[in-house]
């Protein structure tokens, strides 16, 4: 029985530094940056070694201009930050008695 390797997702071309990302989300990135960053629409966020590391992150990315990025299509995994749920629960504050469930920052 003859077993095929996963297939990698086919990527964009590289767009330059000066190029930012017309949608949210995580892409490869050249270094010195990456090899993965989040980009929340404005900004890039730090930079990880895997892509759903990338997606976690929120602090800001040392370096803001590097050549990235992504995939030609989307991806049909869940989301790594809300693993699909399109929202995400932090619990409940006792102290101003809220549900702190907020929307997904990736998806």
């Amino acid at each position: 029985m003859k077993t095929s390797a996963a297939t990698e997702p086919e990527r964009t071309a590289w767009f330059d530094a000066a190029t930012s990302p017309s949608r949210p989300g995580v892409y490869e990135r050249h270094a010195p940056a990456g090899p993965y960053a989040c980009w929340d629409g404005s900004h890039w966020r730090a930079d990880a070694k895997s892509a759903a590391a990338a997606a976690r992150q929120q602090g800001a990315s040392s370096v803001e201009r590097a050549a990235w990025r992504g995939l030609v299509t989307a991806s049909s995994a869940p989301c790594s930050t809300c693993r699909g749920h399109t929202v995400i629960d932090r619990g409940f504050d006792v102290e101003v008695e809220a549900d702190l469930i907020e929307e997904c920052p990736d998806c």
